[in-house]
């Protein structure tokens, strides 16, 4: 017992500068069980490797750096065992400051020889007691990087909220078609961090304004995106009405959206020869699924910014405040339940 507390101490003082030293020792332990050694008479390292030789090439053919025996039809080599025990510091146990090192870890064995001579020496019981303090200090010295899910506060998918649940349409004191241009300036803001995202109250003549959308996103003095927003499903025979607008979006160089509830069936290829992009609500939720919480929550926030500043409509802002934080609301309780 003294002489595997002194390997103990010993590893303990010098774990510092070669941390990798406390897998071998515990690889070694593996290897000696593995072959029957403790208990069986041996008096040194010398004396297991007359009779488990050690092999001096590697299954390849190569010159062997490690310590690899031949025992019977089998060769046994300390490789897997410190395989197995990096593996259970660095993986099971998260203590990623435990070094990834077996190649050189295992060809340094030869540096212990003083402790091979102990351990082949000593019963089962003594080196497997060894083995658990020394798996017991490893544990204790080297901090744990264990993720703990509730030191994370992951917030709700906020903007799919509103495009799965928040009523798009015209609801009392609202004026029609704010709620919907507040989700596509709120869904161009977040998607276009690069671009100044500009728009102005529903049934605000864009025009007179020197817009040329609903929603305009400009790269300085370039309009790069630009967007007619309709909160109804486009029919067929209102194509027409959006050909100046594709026209103007194409002369110059800008991305043209036409952003609606629905679309009749003919709408969506006639938009596309205009050389438009429509988009309806579907759409626009399943690019917004692709994004990540503080996005969404952007997204949301704009939206929040139109309804409070640009449209300045009591009724809508209410509303949305109160939806969002019903959905925070449900969101905690569901994940503290």
């Amino acid at each position: 017992m003294q002489k595997t507390t002194e390997i103990h101490e010993a590893l303990v003082q010098g774990f510092r500068a070669r941390k990798f030293s406390a897998g071998l020792l515990v690889a070694f332990i593996d290897f000696l069980i593995e072959l029957d050694v403790p208990g069986a008479g041996f008096h040194d390292l010398a004396a297991v490797l007359e009779r488990y030789p050690r092999q001096e090439t590697t299954a390849q053919g190569k010159r062997a750096n490690t310590l690899i025996v031949r025992d019977g039809d089998r060769t046994l080599s300390i490789r897997p065992f410190y395989n197995d025990v990096e593996r259970f510091f660095r993986a099971e146990k998260k203590r990623f400051d435990f070094p990834s090192c077996a190649p050189h870890a295992t060809q340094a064995w030869s540096d212990y020889i003083e402790w091979w001579d102990v351990l082949v020496s000593t019963s089962r019981e003594e080196i497997q007691d060894l083995r658990d303090r020394v798996v017991a200090f490893v544990l204790e010295e080297l901090e744990s990087h264990e993720f703990d899910p509730s030191t994370i506060d992951v917030e709700p998918p906020l903007f799919a909220r509103v495009l799965e649940d928040f009523e798009l349409t015209r609801q009392q004191g609202e004026p029609t078609g704010a709620a919907f241009q507040g989700i596509v300036f709120g869904f161009l803001r977040a998607d276009n961090p690069h671009l100044q995202v500009e728009t102005q109250k529903v049934r605000t003549g864009s025009k007179r304004l020197q817009r040329v959308g609903d929603v305009d996103c400009w790269d300085g003095a370039r309009l790069a995106i630009s967007a007619e927003v309709k909160q109804y499903p486009v029919p067929e025979a209102d194509v027409p009405d959006f050909e100046a607008f594709g026209s103007e979006a194409g002369r110059r160089g800008a991305l043209g959206l036409v952003v609606a509830l629905d679309f009749e069936e003919q709408a969506r290829p006639r938009l596309t020869g205009l050389g438009l992009k429509p988009l309806d609500a579907d759409d626009l939720l399943e690019i917004v699924e692709l994004w990540d919480p503080v996005k969404q929550r952007i997204a949301a926030m704009s939206f929040v910014y139109y309804a409070t500043h640009v449209e300045k409509n009591a009724a809508l802002s209410k509303r949305l405040l109160q939806f969002l934080e019903d959905v925070e609301t449900a969101w905690r309780e569901a994940r503290s339940g």
